[in-house]
């Protein structure tokens, strides 16, 4: 009798196997869950990081639009209007110059100033759908063939070039930034 009451507190082998196999189960599960959230988090974080990062460029390139004097490049010939360019130079008030380049090679746009440069945009690949060829990042508008007129900034980023929040992978959509200026003496002289 004694023995009959110790064999049945205990688990058999087979109880204990399938315990360990629905527990394997279900952690598997879980773990599968986190690594799918997780990846979720990756791809929104660099999503977000990269658009910021975007916007930011087109707004500040608009200040500096806003509140430049002069411009290059300028037309070529006399009857020109229009520029398409991969650089914009604004003269500031201070009299100093500002440029913003767009180098196909490294698919990056850089902050030139004062002899220094500066990474402002990694992924710029100005392709705005796949099979087209690249366009220009600046379409200058001049009247009289000098005076800037209007300026649209038009970036097209590579997602799975943006170095954005650096969690890894791709999966990053590509994005496109528009944005217009016009000088403050434009604005102002209407």
């Amino acid at each position: 009798m004694l023995m009959r009451n110790r064999q049945g507190r205990g688990f058999t082998t087979i109880e204990v196997l399938i315990a360990l196999a629905i527990s394997a189960a279900l952690m598997a599960a879980v773990l599968g869950a986190l690594v799918t959230s997780f990846e979720g988090y990756r791809r929104t974080a660099d999503s977000v990081s990269a658009s910021v990062s975007g916007r930011l460029v087109v707004e500040r390139t608009q200040v500096l639009i806003r509140s430049g004097i002069d411009f290059l490049p300028v037309p070529a010939g006399p009857t020109d209007a229009v520029v398409e360019s991969d650089f914009l130079e604004v003269q500031m008030p201070d009299e100093s110059w500002v440029k913003i380049s767009w180098d196909s090679a490294t698919s990056s746009l850089r902050w030139e100033e004062g002899g220094n440069s500066w990474l402002l945009l990694e992924g710029i690949d100005q392709i705005p759908e796949v099979g087209v060829d690249p366009i220009a990042p600046f379409r200058l508008r001049f009247s009289d063939c000098r005076w800037l007129t209007s300026a649209t900034i038009d970036l097209c980023m590579n997602g799975d070039d943006v170095s954005g929040t650096d969690l890894g992978g791709g999966g990053i959509e590509d994005m496109r930034f528009v944005g217009s200026a016009i000088p403050r003496r434009v604005a102002w002289a209407e």
